[in-house]
């Protein structure tokens, strides 16, 4: 009993080592998304809205795509398609890259709040312990990684200044930072004017961010994003519309929404906040000795939780989505310095260890079970198109090049078909306010794209869409064609269920050619 106790422990204290010191945060995280890109890009053949969306909006370059997010997103993954081509690796190489540098920037502010490096090292890794980072943002989220990314770096940068001297390169990258962020998402604005308030309550901060260097950061801020918001201020009455056409519409006070806002916080945070608490329960009580920075971190969540309770009050019918909580990422090195300042002991720390192992395993077992068993009961199966195999039928029927329409519901299809066909041109139905420009040689064909299903009515919005945005021209007599292929995974084995399309295939008319 005593030799396997013994050897029990070894393996928890190596456990422990591997996460935190040898090899540590940056190659286990550098493993752990190698492994996940590797994975998402070689076995699924299709990617999820998201990321089909940035490979619509990524044929050209603009200011701005849609009012609902900044353009950085999309010029990212433009600019990793100079090297890979407009395929599914441009969309996974930026979104891992920056979940990768998410990790690594937190673990490094961490050092600066965290005495024991074991409990900083696991304050960064920490994140994989949030569903919602863990596996939604692996399978779906874009912008929201590009943001999460920045509020880390923002954060790191600021303890910087804080703590290593506020050299003129820590505030000139601070305000490019802060650039890139309003860049990136709106929603920095509401991480970064909490964190802002949030540090009034430090001495050190104050002064920090009182000194004329704040100037030149800011003036590097607003150099990085003037040309968007002067592009966003020319479409204010679009996003009036957007935000004020329901939610404000019925602004009243209510109580009715506060409960979508505690319910996205806890949701957002789980499973992270019950293991914390159940290995460092001391952490979440009264305690003193802690690093000023995390009294900065919780008055920056308490702004953020006000703010979201106050919109809830007066915007009942706003319904806060769980991963807009991505605003509470500090949440970590808050619950670990504190579970440091309240004594942790050793295996306390090698149980939380454990967990963060699981979760780190657990991401990429889970696509490959994903990649195995979804198609046997998915509805949506948007991984698991086979868009090579149609795309080569599509070649059969006589596509050479020209311009695409394809129908986006119930199938991010035109985003796909853009990766499966990267020299022509698509259009999204779904983005009719985002379409690169006709060629001037332009001399193709006229492709147009939908779900074909059984139960599913695509050839009439896809027809549509065609006529509408390009004026291709194309009678409702006119004949189609179906192509089908067998789902990746269990049913390409077994066989089973099948993607179909439904393709009109013309010489090409109006703009659309």
């Amino acid at each position: 009993m005593a030799e396997s106790a013994s050897r029990l422990s070894r393996l928890l204290d190596r456990n422990l080592a591997i996460l935190t010191d040898q090899p540590g945060p940056p190659l286990v995280v550098g493993a752990t998304f190698m492994a996940i890109a590797l994975i998402r890009a070689t076995l699924f053949p299709g990617t999820g809205g998201d990321d089909g969306e940035q490979l619509i909006f990524s044929q050209f370059f603009a200011w701005g795509y849609q009012v609902r997010n900044p353009p950085l997103y999309t010029w990212l993954v433009m600019a990793v398609s100079e090297v890979t081509g407009p395929n599914l690796w441009a969309v996974n190489i930026v979104k891992f890259t920056l979940l990768a540098g998410m990790y690594l920037m937190l673990w490094r502010a961490a050092l600066y709040v965290i005495r024991d490096r074991r409990l900083a090292a696991l304050a960064g890794l920490a994140p994989m312990l949030f569903y919602y980072v863990a596996w939604e943002a692996v399978t779906g989220f874009s912008h929201t990684v590009l943001v999460a990314c920045l509020y880390a770096a923002v954060f790191w940068l600021l303890l910087c200044i804080r703590d290593a001297g506020g050299h003129w390169c820590d505030y000139l990258l601070f305000g490019a930072v802060i650039g890139l962020g309003a860049m990136a998402k709106y929603s920095f604005w509401i991480f970064l004017l909490a964190l802002l308030a949030a540090t009034l309550t430090d001495s050190e901060l104050r002064r920090r961010l009182l000194s004329m260097k704040i100037l030149a950061a800011l003036i590097v801020a607003a150099l990085i994003a003037a040309p968007h918001y002067l592009w966003l201020a020319d479409r204010l009455d679009i996003l009036a519309g957007q935000a004020g056409g329901t939610a404000a519409a019925k602004a009243s006070l209510s109580f009715k929404g506060l409960g979508h806002g505690a319910k996205a916080a806890v949701g957002f945070l789980a499973p992270f906040w019950v293991i914390a608490l159940a290995c460092f329960p001391k952490a979440f009580r009264s305690i003193s000795g802690v690093h000023p920075v995390v009294r900065v971190i919780g008055w920056q969540m308490v702004v953020i939780m006000s703010g979201t309770a106050l919109g809830a009050l007066l915007l009942p019918e706003f319904r806060i989505r769980t991963h807009y909580m991505i605003v509470l990422l500090l949440f970590p090195i808050w619950a670990l310095a504190r579970a440091e300042a309240a004594g942790a002991s050793a295996n306390r720390i090698r149980a939380f260890a454990v967990a963060v192992t699981v979760a780190l395993t657990a991401a990429p077992v889970g696509l490959i079970a994903k990649y195995a068993l979804e198609p046997l009961t998915c509805v949506r199966c948007q991984h698991h198109i086979p868009y090579a195999d149609l795309a080569e039928k599509i070649r059969d029927m006589g596509f050479t090049g020209g311009t695409i329409v394809a129908q986006w519901h119930p199938d991010p299809l035109p985003g796909n078909l853009r990766a499966a066909f990267p020299n022509a041109r698509v259009v999204s139905t779904k983005h009719g306010d985002v379409i690169p420009a006709l060629r001037p040689d332009a001399g193709g064909q006229c492709l147009v794209v939908w779900s074909g299903d059984a139960n599913r009515d695509g050839r009439s919005p896809a027809v549509g869409g065609a006529n509408q945005l390009l004026n291709a021209g194309i009678g409702l007599d006119q004949g189609h064609q179906i192509v089908s292929a067998p789902l990746a995974g269990i049913p390409a084995i077994v066989g089973g269920k099948t993607a179909v399309l439904g393709v009109i295939l013309t010489p090409g008319r109006g703009d659309c050619r």
